[in-house]
């Protein structure tokens, strides 16, 4: 559009040109004609020939004048005057306005379109290079954003590189412990299946023990089971022991003279053995201190028997003093008060203590038969017997079995009244029940005590109880002294 403009302003500026030539040869055309009339005959020829030359120009002119008709667009067939120019502008400028449709208006309309045209395109090639400038800024910054993230996923491979490598050494170390502890679990199930057929082999032992560990090895898991076994083993080869020794002595080899004789032997006249040595004597506050080997299941309150060392099994009563546990000082030693002690034969380290309430890593198990009377009145005092038992260490059971420490005799009630009548509480079933027990530890072999040895065992002595009640724990007192002793 901005080079047909122009081509049209050149076109109109020839136009324009022509034009006023034309009109030039014609006013001189015009005069030079007048002038040959009033000058007649001198002037015929050379108005003829100037005649002539006008006809020429005028020729020329028309022609030029189609020709600028011909480049404007106004030209065509029978377009041979101004008329016909003006009609074309008319026509192909009818956005001007009216009065502005002429050549001048034309050309300064078409001027200032240029010009408009021209600002337009430079404004449009500065945002151009503004654009370009943009875009080359853009690039860059895209490039330089490229770079970046080329960096970046470069460095998240070697991150990737580094964890995938240590991915599979993480999964090489799973493998392998998951082969060994599939090993282990293989192993573990051949020791489970193990485990059964020993526990199976263990719940055969059930009966060959007595119907009191029987009740008890039922309640036992498997490694309970087994220590009830070997309770009873080791029950049993005490009892061996004890009746070689006693069969040894007499030479018996009559089976039921012997259980006669094993019947017959007093199991209460002499200890079965020490449990500790005096180690050390604090003349200060009258103690001593014991080794006892282990002092498990030890407590304070409990009364050991001082003896000489020299004779292995003494009698009971053949004790030179008496003491009591205050204190267990550490997994072998204890401290114990001095109750009773004499002065002719006094306490020496060296000297041995045993006591039938208690022995190194063995538990004290009781049972208490007949009717408990501590005191004078009637009421049973079964209760408080059991509690001074605990308080030692030991457990009361209700039957006698071959863990059986000590069967406790107490002897049915004492009358009341004429003589006939029996504390309430007392029944047949329960003398019969005593008479049982007695039988069954006489078989067993367990050592039978009365109730007064008993107490005396525990520091306690009947004479020294409230008649109205047995005492408490820490109520005990000093059995009287022997003769030639001091209690202290």
């Amino acid at each position: 559009m901005a080079v047909r403009r122009a081509t049209v302003i050149q076109s109109l500026s020839i136009a324009l040109i022509v034009f006023v030539m034309l009109t030039f040869v014609l006013a001189v055309t015009t005069y030079l004609f007048f002038k040959q009339k009033f000058d007649a005959e001198d002037a015929t020829r050379s108005a003829e020939t100037k005649m002539a030359e006008a006809t020429a120009g005028e020729a020329k002119a028309r022609e030029e004048l189609a020709a600028l008709q011909q480049v404007v667009g106004a030209g065509g067939e029978g377009a041979e005057s101004g008329g016909d120019l003006q009609s074309k502008l008319n026509d192909e400028f009818s956005d001007i306005e009216e009065g502005q449709r002429n050549y001048s208006g034309v050309v300064r309309t078409l001027q200032e379109s240029l010009a408009k045209q021209s600002e337009d395109l430079k404004k449009a090639e500065a945002d151009k290079l503004a654009a370009e400038k943009s875009k080359q800024e853009a690039l860059e910054s895209e490039a330089k954003k490229q770079a970046e993230l080329e960096e970046q996923v470069k460095a998240k491979e070697a991150v990737a590189v580094e964890l995938k490598q240590q991915f599979d050494e993480d999964r090489a170390k799973h493998e392998a412990l998951a082969k060994r502890l599939a090993d282990k679990q293989k192993e573990a199930l051949a020791r489970s299946e193990r485990l059964d057929l020993l526990v199976a082999e263990i719940a055969k032992g059930e009966p060959l023990l007595p119907p009191a560990r029987q009740a008890r090895f039922k309640a036992q898991e498997a490694e309970g089971r087994i220590g009830l076994l070997f309770d009873e083993l080791r029950d049993r080869e005490k009892q061996i022991a004890q009746q070689n020794t006693v069969l040894s002595e007499l030479r018996v080899a009559d089976k039921s003279l012997q259980e006669m004789v094993l019947a017959a032997t007093p199991k209460d006249d002499r200890i079965d053995g020490f449990d500790g040595r005096i180690l050390s004597i604090n003349e200060v506050d009258r103690s001593v201190l014991i080794d006892v080997g282990s002092t498990q299941g030890l407590r304070p309150g409990l009364v050991l028997n001082v003896y000489e060392p020299g004779d292995e099994r003494p009698q009971i009563a053949a004790n030179k003093a008496v003491v009591e546990v205050v204190a267990v000082e550490s997994g072998a030693l204890a401290r114990a008060r001095i109750r009773r002690a004499s002065t002719r034969n006094p306490i020496l380290p060296g000297d041995r203590v045993a006591t039938s309430l208690w022995s190194p890593r063995t538990s004290f198990e009781a049972v208490v038969v007949g009717f408990v009377q501590v005191d004078a009145d009637e009421a049973s005092d079964q209760d408080r017997l059991q509690e001074l038992i605990e308080r030692v260490g030991g457990r009361v059971e209700q039957l006698v079995s071959s863990s059986t420490t000590m069967i406790v005799d107490a002897g049915p009630p004492r009358t009341i009244g004429s003589g006939t009548e029996r504390a309430a509480g007392w029944r047949p079933a329960d003398e019969t029940r005593r008479d049982k027990q007695l039988k069954e530890a006489r078989r067993l072999g367990i050592r039978i005590v009365g109730l007064d040895a008993f107490l005396e065992m525990l520091g306690l002595d009947r004479d020294s109880l409230d008649s109205n009640r047995l005492i408490h724990a820490g109520d005990q007192a000093a059995p009287p002294a022997r003769s030639g002793g001091v209690a202290y």
